[in-house]
C-alpha cells in the first residue's frame, strides 16, 4: 500500500466504469472533475460515473469538483494573428477585429486593472506583452516575441492587482452541484486570500454541503497570502501551471519545498499538480525528468501528485497511472522521515497530539505492521499521517464524508465501521480487517489509537500495542 495518494482528472479518456476499475487498481484514490470544461449536466453525468465506479472498491473513493474561476482569457475570434516581436496590437473590453489587431477579452475587469509598464501573459507566457498605453479604447501592448494569436488563449497579470471576484456567479452555480452530488472536496481556483476561503464556506453552508476546500496556489497574492490561507483553507493544491507564469518558473523548485513543509507543519494535505507526466499525453514512456517530478514531490512528503490532461484526455492514461504508482513506490523505499519538532507545530489538540507523537515513536521502536485510528472526524488520521508513518494508517470510522476525506491523506486508508462500546469490539474488528487486507499476519504488532470512553465523540486519549490473534 502506498504511502502517496493519487489524484487522477475525469474525462474522455476515462468516461466508462470500466476505465474507472482499472485506473482504481493500479493506485488512483479519487477523481477530480475539472468545471472549466462542460455545464451541469456533464458535471452529474461525470460524479455518477465516478460514484458507480468506486462502490465496490477496497477503500473509499475521493471525488474532487475543481472550480473553474475567474480564469481570464482572450475572446473567440475567427482566425489568427501572426505577430512579429514589436508588432503592437489592443486589448479592448468590446468586440475582436483581427484585422485591425484588436482583440477582446472575457472579463472587462482586466481593461480597467492594469497598467502601463506592465506585463500581459498569453498562452502560459508563450507570448508576452508589454503595456505600452491605456486609453478609453483599450490597452496598446508590445510583443516581446513572435507568435501566432489564437482565440480563448489564456491570459496572466503577473503585475497587476486585478480588480474581479475569486468566485464567480458560474462558481455558484457549480459549487451548489458540487454539494448536490456530495462531492467530497471543493478545490477553489484562483485563490488569493483567506477572505476566498470564508466565501466558499459560507456558499457551502447554505447550500446545505460539508465539503472540504483544497485552495489552489496559482496567483502571487495567494504566496503573499500563505499563511493564512493554510489555516482557513482545509487543504492546498500547488497548480503548477498558472503559478508558473505569475512567478518567476526558477522559483517553482524552492517555493514547491516551501509550500509543503508550511502545509505538513499545519496538518493539511498538500497536492503537487499540473504536467507531472504531460509528455504520456501522446506516449506510453515518461521521461526522466517527469519521473524525478513525481519522486521529489514523494521525498518532500507530499500527500497526493495529480494526473490532469494525461488521465481526462490523454492516449495512454492507464499507463500514467501505472507509471506514477511506480514512481511513488520506488520513492519510498528511500525516503527519510523529516525532522518534527513540536513547538513548530500548529496544534489544536495537544493530547491528541502528544498520542500521536507517542504512536509514531511506538511505531518506530515495535516493528509494528499497521496503524488503527479510531476517529470521529478524521483529526486523528490527520495528526498521525502528518508524522509521517513508515505503515499503513486504517481509519476506523463510522462516517462515510469522513472516509471518502481521507482519501486524499498521506498513509491514510479508511474503512467503515460501526459504533464502538467495547475495547473488545474494537479488538475484534482489528484482527478481522488485518487478516482481511493483508495488513497483518497472527502474532504481529500493530496500534490502536483511539478516544475512550467509545462512542461519545472522544477526543483521541489512548494507544495500545496489539498482538494480532
Amino acid at each position: 500500500m502506498k504511502h502517496t495518494k493519487i489524484l487522477a482528472t475525469y474525462g474522455p479518456s476515462i468516461n466508462s466504469v470500466e476505465i474507472l476499475h482499472r485506473l482504481m487498481a493500479e493506485g488512483v484514490n479519487a477523481f477530480r472533475v475539472n468545471c472549466s470544461h462542460g455545464d451541469k449536466s456533464d458535471f452529474l453525468s461525470a460524479a455518477s460515473t465516478i460514484r458507480d465506479a468506486s462502490a465496490g472498491s477496497d477503500f473509499p473513493i475521493g471525488l474532487l469538483f475543481d472550480i473553474s474561476g475567474p480564469k481570464l482569457r482572450l475572446a473567440r475570434f475567427e482566425g489568427e494573428i501572426a505577430l512579429e516581436k514589436g508588432d503592437a496590437i489592443t486589448i479592448c473590453a468590446g468586440n475582436s477585429d483581427i484585422e485591425n489587431r484588436i482583440i477582446g477579452v472575457n472579463h472587462p475587469e482586466i481593461i480597467s486593472s492594469v497598467r502601463m509598464g506592465e506585463r500581459i501573459m498569453i498562452d502560459d507566457g508563450n507570448l508576452l506583452l508589454k503595456i505600452l498605453e491605456v486609453n478609453k479604447d483599450g490597452v496598446i501592448a508590445e510583443a516581446h516575441n513572435k507568435y501566432t494569436l489564437l482565440p480563448a488563449k489564456g491570459i496572466n497579470l503577473p503585475d497587476t492587482d486585478i480588480k474581479i471576484p475569486t468566485i464567480t456567479d458560474k462558481d455558484r452555480e457549480d459549487i451548489k452541484t458540487a454539494v448536490e452530488v456530495d462531492a467530497d472536496f471543493i478545490a477553489l481556483s484562483f485563490v488569493r486570500s483567506g477572505d476566498d476561503i470564508i466565501e466558499a464556506q459560507k456558499l457551502i453552508k447554505l447550500y446545505g454541503g460539508r465539503q472540504k476546500i483544497i485552495a489552489k496556489l496559482e496567483k502571487r497574492e495567494a504566496i503573499e497570502n500563505l499563511d493564512r490561507i493554510i489555516l482557513l483553507a482545509d487543504g492546498v493544491m500547488i497548480a503548477r501551471g498558472d503559478l508558473g507564469v505569475e512567478l518567476p518558473p526558477a522559483e517553482l523548485p524552492r517555493l514547491q519545498k516551501r509550500i509543503i513543509r508550511k502545509a505538513n507543519r499545519h496538518h493539511r494535505p498538500v497536492i503537487v499538480a499540473t504536467q507531472m507526466l504531460e509528455s504520456m499525453r501522446f506516449s506510453p514512456r515518461a521521461t526522466r525528468a517527469e519521473i524525478n517530478d513525481v519522486a521529489t514531490a514523494v521525498f518532500d512528503h507530499a500527500d497526493t501528485v495529480m494526473l490532469s490532461a494525461e488521465t481526462a484526455t490523454g492516449e495512454y492514461p492507464l499507463e500514467a497511472v501505472q507509471v506514477m504508482t511506480a514512481a511513488i513506490n520506488s520513492a519510498e523505499l528511500d525516503n527519510d522521515r523529516p525532522r518534527i519538532l513540536f513547538d513548530e507545530q500548529f496544534i489544536e489538540e495537544p493530547i491528541a497530539y502528544t498520542i500521536a507523537g507517542a504512536v509514531s515513536s511506538t511505531e518506530q521502536l515495535s516493528q509494528t505492521k499497521a496503524i488503527f485510528a479510531m476517529t470521529t472526524t478524521g483529526y486523528t488520521a490527520s495528526l498521525i499521517s502528518k508524522l509521517f508513518q513508515g505503515v499503513p494508517i486504517i481509519a476506523l470510522t463510522a462516517d462515510h464524508k469522513v472516509r471518502n476525506q481521507l482519501a486524499l491523506l498521506r498513509s491514510v486508508y479508511p474503512l467503515p465501521v460501526g459504533i464502538f462500546t467495547s475495547l473488545n469490539g474494537v479488538i475484534e474488528k482489528v484482527n478481522e480487517v488485518s487478516q482481511k487486507y493483508g495488513l497483518a499476519d497472527k502474532n504481529n504488532n500493530v496500534i490502536i489509537t483511539g478516544g475512550y470512553p467509545f462512542g461519545k465523540g472522544t477526543t483521541t486519549n489512548f494507544m495500545m500495542i496489539h498482538i494480532v490473534e
